[in-house]
């Protein structure tokens, strides 16, 4: 039996505000569903933040109805968990349970699973820290819930496992319960498998369908997993999307004419324009040289942002866009704290609920990952 295993589409996200970028993830979403289809699979799991806001705009909403609608055309089902994206704070019904109403989609529970072809399939939306001992309880029953279903058993989940990252985490694997073949989750962008001793199968993050405001710009592929649970052993095939290029160049600022040609001669040779980040090098920088320069990419890529790497200037775009501000935000936090963990810690966790005035959750956050940091 084969299990489609996506997580993190973030649907609605245009990176940069571009409509183009935007674009870019409803096809490596639809891709990836038609590559399911494709393999035949029998079963396609949605391991959370399944839209960027918990208010989806119409296009949004759109082309996850034409991605589940075909899969329920092949008689596939489909099957779903919520990310913190997908949970309104204000305590509204989530937009993504509209699709459970409408049958397109199955919500996923730890009291009653799932079951398709012998597969018992259970799940849990995303749980903030502060009720976290509440899930794993929660979690604990299932399994035992699980053990009494004779064929195989996955787990789905969107949360942070400090075995990853000590400072993003909100629970460690040990908090898992063994009962499962197959642990699919979400929440890291990254791609990472890993078999623990202490679980019955592979745990398995897919990672993000392309690009979301915490990682910028680089070159990466991305993708989601193919899941065999036919043998003795679930099986992971990870497959890579085809997505737009992103890629950084170093170039020097005394051979700047050079530098941009072959980065223009790079774009042309891909099949859709790409999204650069130019560095350079040098000392006494004159930006209006570079202005000039840095306007001829503007016919070979889709968007670009230049940053000096040995003078003191900030970041500039030259094409009449916005610069990258999530990147650049990430990179000053850097710079501040000394340490990309304690960065992404204060953007990734901190500066949601910061921002939207819930102290309370910040400051837990904060005591939690400072308790780890401190050790025992």
């Amino acid at each position: 039996m084969l299990v489609a295993h996506m997580s993190d589409l973030h649907l609605g996200y245009s990176q940069f505000n571009l409509e183009e970028r935007e674009e870019d993830v409803y096809e490596t979403f639809l891709e990836a569903v038609d590559i399911s289809i494709k393999e035949r699979v029998k079963l396609a799991v949605i391991a959370g933040d399944i839209f960027h806001t918990p208010r989806p705009n119409g296009r949004a909403t759109f082309k996850l109805a034409e991605g589940l609608k075909r899969l329920k055309e092949k008689q596939i089902p489909a099957a779903f968990i919520l990310g913190e994206h997908d949970i309104s704070r204000l305590r509204d019904v989530p937009f993504a349970y509209v699709f459970g109403s409408l049958g397109l989609a199955r919500r996923l529970r730890l009291d009653e699973p799932l079951v398709v072809d012998g597969l018992a399939v259970f799940g849990a939306n995303k749980e903030r820290r502060n009720n976290i001992d509440s899930l794993v309880n929660n979690l604990q029953q299932a399994g035992k819930l699980a053990e009494r279903h004779a064929g195989k058993r996955m787990l789905v989940l969107h949360q942070g496992l400090s075995d990853f990252n000590k400072f993003a985490g909100e629970m460690n694997s040990t908090d898992i319960p063994a009962s499962f073949h197959y642990y699919a989750l979400g929440h890291y962008h990254d791609h990472i498998e890993k078999r623990f001793e202490h679980l019955g199968g592979p745990l398995v993050y897919p990672g993000s369908l392309d690009l979301t405001p915490s990682e910028g710009i680089k070159e990466v592929e991305k993708g989601f997993a193919l899941v065999d649970m036919s043998g003795e052993e679930a099986s992971v095939n990870w497959v890579p999307l085809h997505r737009r290029p992103q890629f950084k160049a170093t170039i020097d600022y005394d051979t700047i004419a050079e530098g941009i040609q072959g980065i223009v001669g790079k774009a042309k040779s891909l099949a859709k324009k790409p999204v650069v980040r130019v560095e350079i090098a040098g000392r006494n920088i004159d930006s209006k040289v570079i202005a000039a320069n840095l306007v001829r990419l503007n016919d070979a890529c889709l968007h670009y942002v230049w940053q000096p790497l040995e003078q003191e200037q900030p970041m500039q775009v030259y094409d009449e866009r916005p610069a990258d501000l999530d990147a650049e935000l990430l990179r000053l936090s850097k710079e501040a704290l000394g340490s990309d963990e304690l960065a992404s810690l204060a953007i990734n966790d901190l500066l949601g609920p910061a921002a939207a005035g819930d102290a309370g959750e910040a400051l837990e956050i904060a005591w939690e990952a400072f308790k780890r940091r401190a050790g025992p």
